[in-house]
């Protein structure tokens, strides 16, 4: 990677001869950014362009560049990256579009771009890319006239589009290095990461993901980089989280944004879900160190901008710090209805001693002096008239920041004029521990995305990600595809020692009727067929059949429903189950294609998707963590015991979580896996039904 960001010398293939507005020349753009190095251009039509000689041919270049940047029409890009390889390039940055971003022939272009760098050992990054900017070094392949910044910003920017490159300081406040992988072809987000982890330039890292490959591998770096620097992530395509239809309960509730989510923060990373928490947070981790705690002073210059603020802290997992009662010394005999709290609201103060900077200053003082406070926010006006030149808001903050040894954030929201607040936000830019926001919003944004990072850095280390290899030793064959249901189904949790409540699969009346005479009535008869997937809606279980009479009744009814609503259906049979009573629990299993199995547990039977109360993890899972999922739950007091009623057998619940996650990555073939319901009661939990969902 680092001759991706530091070449000693680039080779240009594709730049425009046109130069000035309009032109997009990369050439121009690379000799405006300051560019240290060595500078080839091929080219088979002109001699020179802005005064560097070309080469007709790649073959024909005097030495062979650390780098190629190759901006033509798709067609001629294969071409193009057989010369760079053939001549001994071993880095491309393919900028052209209209790859795998576009139809199929595009796709089968990016293979054959691909397949060609990997025969002779070189990386591409791209296609469809905007490539690197390295201010550190004076290093871009943009089109884009982006400015250099003189002092680069400790934060890095892995992308898939260079619009984050172009408007940093609308997504990200500010930037240092960026690398947009595009299509991610061949260089992916894993390879970015594991580069920056060294890299002593890098200090924040933001990403912008459209999908993702090598999942568990991402996790595991991410959470071993997380250690020491913040990873920001903005993963996009949130919405089409329930767009594809799934066959089971567990693939309804599972969509893809939910397990990018669980992923994300099992690794430690933060996930902000649009642009003004992107910038929020990443202005957070360019200013301040961490909050060691959730605990707030709030300075305002109105009370309702207080209450504004104890609201966002709610939302957002924070809270107001107690009173320090040192500072009721600032209260006025004046104004003894005026009593001050958390937040401060110093307005009345300030028009009866003349200064809203002297008690705006003093209350700050105050509150991060006090070890219950573990940040501030101050909300202050600012004017441009000069009857209000007395808020010199950066001034009094250097003051207050002197009594700041411990660097607790400080967050400033300016309201008023927009020169005044522009300009005096412009003075504290470069103010270590303090950092200006536009919203109250924004600014408990940014502080609860330290906390959070925080407490994750408290935590022990995540385990390691990696799927274990399956084991065989339990292994039963399953079709390559189709759905299992019934006997074939339960068979398969037979062997992960799942408990599963006693019954028999009868082929007919007679057989039904000697299975509920074995095991004891009330039973329960349910349809077993791959075309009854969600039988319960469509009548296809009776529950309490109390006696012979009623199960013969029941069978013929059901065979009957089963006949007029699939005609053409498979019927495996009737399943006589011996009735148990409890709670009723969802477990299963779906597997995601970016991160592979996940585990979910929830509150079951027929309305499952009606409260879609929850929780997930990565299979396998420890018991510990099979605990967490079911503490987890909104029913996790009823599971525990409530008003009176006994408490299920938790320790059961998760030994059967652990087991069936074993069972997940023993079968990677498995998609989803339903046990709904398992009914969970003060001595046991018993699977009643399984679903099982098989193909790639």
């Amino acid at each position: 990677m680092q001759r991706f960001f530091e070449p000693r010398s680039v080779v240009l293939i594709g730049t425009s001869r046109q130069t000035g507005p309009g032109a997009y020349n990369n050439l121009e753009m690379l000799l405006n950014y300051g560019y240290p190095g060595h500078i080839y251009l091929v080219h088979p039509k002109v001699p020179d362009i802005m005064g560097y000689k070309t080469s007709p041919r790649v073959a024909d270049l005097p030495e062979v560049p650390d780098l190629a940047v190759i901006s033509l029409g798709r067609d001629r890009v294969p071409a193009a990256v057989r010369d760079c390889v053939h001549h001994g390039i071993k880095r491309l940055v393919v900028i052209s579009q209209g790859f795998a971003d576009a139809d199929e022939k595009g796709k089968e272009l990016q293979e054959d771009v691909v397949r060609l760098a990997r025969e002779h050992g070189a990386r591409v990054v791209g296609p469809n890319t905007m490539g690197i900017i390295n201010p550190f070094y004076g290093f871009t392949t943009a089109f884009i006239d982006v400015p250099r910044d003189p002092n680069p910003a400790p934060l890095t920017v892995v992308a898939q589009s260079g619009a984050f490159q172009v408007g940093a300081v609308s997504f990200t406040g500010r930037m240092g290095k960026a690398i947009d992988i595009g299509n991610a072809g061949d260089v992916d987000v894993v390879e970015v990461l594991e580069y920056l982890e060294h890299d002593p330039q890098t200090r924040i890292i933001v990403l912008h993901m459209e999908g993702i490959t090598r999942g568990r591998l991402f996790l595991n770096t991410a959470a071993r980089i997380i250690r020491t620097k913040p990873i920001i992530a903005i993963k996009t395509g949130r919405s089409a989280a329930g767009a594809q239809a799934a066959m089971s309960h567990t693939g309804s509730l599972v969509g893809e944004d939910a397990i990018f989510d669980l992923a994300l923060a099992e690794a430690g990373v933060i996930r902000v879900k649009n642009l003004v928490e992107m910038l929020a947070v990443c202005r957070a981790f360019l200013h301040f160190e961490p909050l060691k705690g959730p605990r707030l002073g709030v300075v305002t210059a109105t009370g309702a901008f207080g209450i504004i603020t104890a609201d966002c802290c709610e939302d957002y997992g924070l809270e107001l710090a107690p009173f320090p009662e040192a500072l009721r010394e600032m209260e006025e005999p004046r104004i003894d209805w005026h009593k001050l709290h958390n937040p401060v609201d110093l307005w009345p103060l300030g028009m009866v001693t003349g200064s809203f900077t002297g008690v705006f200053k003093r209350s700050l003082i105050g509150l991060l002096e006090d070890g219950r406070v573990d940040g501030a926010v101050a909300l202050a006006p600012v004017f441009v008239s000069p009857c209000h030149a007395d808020l010199d808001i950066p001034a009094a903050v250097r003051k207050i920041q002197k009594h700041n040894p411990e660097h607790k954030p400080l967050a400033i929201l300016f309201y008023g004029d927009e020169a005044a607040m522009v300009a005096q936000a412009r003075e504290l830019a470069g103010d270590p521990g303090v950092a200006c926001f536009d919203s109250v919003d924004e600014a408990i944004m940014g502080l609860a995305a330290t906390w959070r990072y925080r407490q994750f850095l408290e935590r022990p280390a995540p385990g390691d990600f990696t799927l274990p290899e399956p084991a065989v030793s339990r292994r039963g064959r399953l079709p390559s595809e189709g759905v299992l249901v019934g006997e074939e189904a339960l068979n398969v949790l037979k062997a992960y020692d799942l408990p599963l409540v006693p019954g028999v699969l009868a082929a007919d009346e007679a057989g039904a009727v000697a299975a509920a005479a074995q095991m004891g009535y009330p039973v329960v008869l349910k349809i077993i067929s791959a075309a009854w997937l969600h039988k319960s809606d469509w009548g296809g279980v009776l529950l309490n059949v109390a006696n012979e009479a009623k199960l013969r009744q029941g069978f013929r009814d059901l065979l009957a429903r089963f006949r007029q609503r699939t005609p053409d259906g498979v019927l495996d049979g009737i399943l006589v189950q011996k009735q148990v009573k409890g709670i009723e629990l969802l477990c299963g299993l779906k597997r995601d294609p970016q991160f592979g199995p996940v585990l979910v547990a929830g509150a079951g039977g027929i309305y499952t998707e009606v409260l879609k109360d929850v929780a997930r993890a990565l299979a396998p899972v420890t018991p510990d963590q099979a605990a967490q999922m079911l503490r987890a739950l909104k029913i996790y007091p009823i599971l525990k015991g409530a008003r009176g009623q006994k408490g299920v057998h938790l320790p059961s619940l998760v030994e059967t979580l652990v087991n069936l996650s074993r069972l997940a990555t023993d079968y990677p073939t498995i998609r989803e896996l339903d046990l709904n319901p398992v009914l969970a009661t003060p001595e046991a939990c018993w699977c009643v039904d399984c679903r099982i969902v098989v193909g790639e």
